[in-house]
């Protein structure tokens, strides 16, 4: 009964976990008993809450309604309904009903009386729903200016926007009259591509650099296909900042947010983050004493790659990350949860087994050393507590088992394997010999959803298996069926750890080495013959997972270049190519394809976070120079678009002060505090980018998902590697 009610809980308790904010009401039919042109029924459902876009009921309808019809059925958390004319007339009186299988149901608590609010929330907590009523009380137009449906109780929902203007504060609305100089807030660094986008300016407006508070112009140049380039303005060394200032007559005068140019603007400014957001986010430990979803990070799933991240990170310069301030107390830690009287929040889906891992965690390991960085110490968390807990889950996704090992946990462990040589003066030899135990162990026993292992081609890269944009639109009210956009199973994702389970097992004296080369191999030939990068589905499609597929064949090609199959190198420039016809616009910004902008309906900040490191592993085996500048031009203009330069002219971070102060602007929309994996409160936190409705420059419209995801954290360590080790060779 214990196990039964495990997955019951892990079925339909983590479901909300990265949840799309999805307005059930943009996907419906809408008709009502009358209406007054231009204020047709169907302005309820566009996603704007304004005076100019709304429902009136006909003069002479006595008794009037509006109905909102779904395709299939749907859950419904809760319904907002926003009603009033300016500043007055709020919807005093009406009644909600639901047709759930075929029955109209009505409730006391969804009826309205007595209203002086402008907006209501209504929570329903009902399932199969076809059908939504809203009938009003007494004659009456109606003014409604939108109906919101959202399948949960913890949706951000839509804002009022003021008379056609912006609802949001004076600091984020743009003058259109106004050059406008959209900068990376935090800067660049001197020895690499420097970009801004001026997307109201015309081709040759000249613009100007200054530093801030000073008049001197240091450098000039003009604008080309609405972006400044300034890659040649590489000044001496300085802790002032710069602003770029626009001038024609045709437009007002503009003039950037400032920025900073140095030479390691990208350590001094992003790695403590990096580091202190893994740090807060962890399960139990972190910053909340809870683990959402059940894994070693709250919110973190088995295809999160951290471990792998951090790895990669420490290796890209051991010496200044062992210089970095040790903040983690190992053995202070270990006595905190073994007590007694420690407090675990049980109360998230998928906690069982947590407390008792994360203790098994602390009393069946030896420990790091005490004076081992924080990263060594995160590495040595996150594989110690898969070795503890397995059975990691995605909170968002529908699963069979719960005591299902999938492969990509155990992928995880490999790393540590690979990287021993380096770990090894800070982690004992036990650990060494757990994690290898592990991996021999599990290899081949793990299976994906499919029944795959480690050593197979997975069925779930082949695009057979894949949603359309299309079909997602269609079912995205199923948040078990995001495949490959909810990023779960990358191409080739175990390519890369067989590669390092061949190399150590026959460091190890095994006698079946072999078969992880071999898995290798037959893994990179069937993407060089079946994966089609002209479908943006196996490239962006994959958001936050798309750093496990190139990277990995370009760690083949570089590292076993003899038993690398052929045509490898030219299908990784076949990728190059078609990502790089994807980001000639005004933003350097890959986007998903011709009609799209971004992936459908979902936070798009993880993929931004991963381009760097996908974008500078192809540029590493490509011939074409130009071919090779414009990869850096989508690396650098990734981390850009992260920190300011993109159409909200926002970064993509919540709370500036939690670690990123050169930032003017933040994300003006924000997640609750409190909920779910409680990653509003922690350090580093990247939490949101514009959807696909911004683009390309319409800023304001309607936001994606607004909250923070440790796995964004396993991206952004991996792509400030890369980025890392560019930056060694640029100097």
């Amino acid at each position: 009964m214990k196990i039964l009610k495990f997955v019951l809980l892990c079925l339909f308790g983590c479901l909300t976990s990265q949840a799309i904010d999805i307005n059930y009401a943009r996907l419906a039919t809408v008709k009502a008993s009358s209406e007054m042109e231009p204020y047709v029924a169907a302005n309820v459902k566009d996603g704007i809450v304004s005076d100019e876009s709304r429902w009136l009921a006909a003069a002479n309808d006595s008794k009037p309604w509006i109905e909102l019809e779904f395709k299939q059925p749907i859950k419904v958390g809760m319904i907002d309904v926003f009603a009033g004319y300016k500043d007055r007339t709020p919807l005093s009186a009406y009644n909600l009903s639901l047709l759930i299988n075929d029955q109209w149901e009505a409730h006391a608590d969804w009826q309205m009386r007595n209203n002086k609010k402008f907006d209501n929330r209504v929570y329903i907590d009902r399932e199969n729903v076809s059908k939504i009523r809203l009938e009003l009380i007494n004659k009456n137009p109606g003014r409604i200016r939108e109906i919101a449906v959202y399948d949960n109780k913890e949706a951000q929902g839509l804002s009022f926007v003021k008379n056609g203007g912006s609802d949001l504060p004076p600091e984020y609305q743009v003058n259109f009259n106004q050059h406008q100089a959209i900068v990376n807030q935090v800067g660049y660094e001197t020895h690499r591509i420097k970009r801004f986008t001026a997307p109201l300016s015309e081709d040759g407006v000249e613009f100007k650099i200054k530093l801030q508070g000073t008049d001197q112009v240091l450098f000039k140049g003009k604008i080309d296909n609405n972006i400044g380039d300034f890659t040649a303005f590489k000044p001496n060394h300085t802790d002032k900042a710069y602003r770029i200032f626009l001038s024609d007559g045709n437009l007002k005068d503009g003039v950037s947010d400032p920025f900073l140019i140095r030479n390691d603007l990208y350590k001094e400014q992003f790695w403590q983050a990096a580091v202190d957001f893994l740090n807060d986010g962890r399960s139990v430990m972190g910053t909340h004493p809870s683990a959402y979803g059940g894994c070693s990070w709250r919110d973190g799933t088995y295809y999160d790659a951290i471990v792998p991240a951090l790895i990669k990170f420490y290796l890209a310069d051991p010496k200044f990350i062992d210089s970095m301030p040790v903040q983690i107390d190992w053995q202070d830690e270990k006595k905190r949860v073994l007590a007694a009287d420690f407090f675990f929040d049980h109360k998230n889906p998928c906690s069982g087994g947590v407390l008792e891992a994360t203790r098994d965690y602390y009393t069946k390991f030896e420990a790091p050393k005490a004076n081992a960085p924080d990263v060594i110490k995160l590495i040595h968390w996150g594989a110690g507590y898969i070795l503890m807990k397995p059975n990691g889950r995605d909170p968002s996704a529908r699963h069979g088992k719960a005591s299902r090992i999938e492969p990509q946990t155990v992928e995880q462990i490999a790393y540590v394997l690979w990287a021993w040589p380096q770990l090894k003066k800070w982690l004992p030899q036990s650990f060494y010999d757990s994690c290898r135990d592990f991996c021999f162990t599990y290899w081949e026993k793990s299976r994906n959803k499919k029944g795959n292992n480690s050593l197979d081609i997975s069925e779930l890269w082949d695009t057979k298996t894949y949603m359309t944009t299309e079909s997602f639109s269609k079912n995205i009210h199923n948040p078990g069926n995001m495949h490959p956009f909810k990023g779960r199973h990358a191409i080739g994702h175990s390519i890369v750890p067989n590669l390092i389970m061949y190399q150590v097992a026959k460091r190890e004296g095994r006698k079946d080495a072999q078969k992880y080369m071999n898995a290798a191999i037959n893994q990179t030939q069937w993407i060089i013959k079946n994966t089609d990068w002209n479908d943006p589905r196996t490239t962006k499609g994959h958001r936050l997972s798309e750093h496990r597929t190139i990277p990995n064949l370009v760690w083949f090609l570089k590292k076993y270049p003899k038993q690398a199959p052929k045509g490898l190198k030219e299908k990784i420039t076949e990728w190059a190519e078609v990502a790089v016809s994807r980001s000639n616009n005004l933003w350097d910004f890959r986007r998903y394809d011709d009609q799209m902008w971004t992936i459908p309906g979902m936070n798009e900040v993880g993929n931004s976070l991963s381009v760097p490191a996908i974008a500078l592993a192809a540029s590493s085996i490509v011939d074409d120079p130009m071919l090779k500048k414009q990869l850096h031009i989508v690396a650098t203009g990734a981390v850009d678009h992260v920190f300011g330069r993109n159409p909200m002219l926002a970064a993509a971070v919540s709370h500036p002060k939690q670690g990123f102060p050169e930032v003017e602007r933040g994300w003006p929309k924000k997640y609750k505090l409190d909920v779910c994996a409680r990653l509003e409160n922690v350090r580093g936190n990247i939490a949101s980018l514009p959807g696909s409705g911004m683009y390309p420059f319409n800023p304001g419209a309607e936001f994606r998902h607004l909250e923070g995801w440790v796995n964004y954290g396993a991206s952004w360590c991996i792509s400030l590697s890369y980025l890392e080790r560019d930056s060694k060779k640029q100097k």
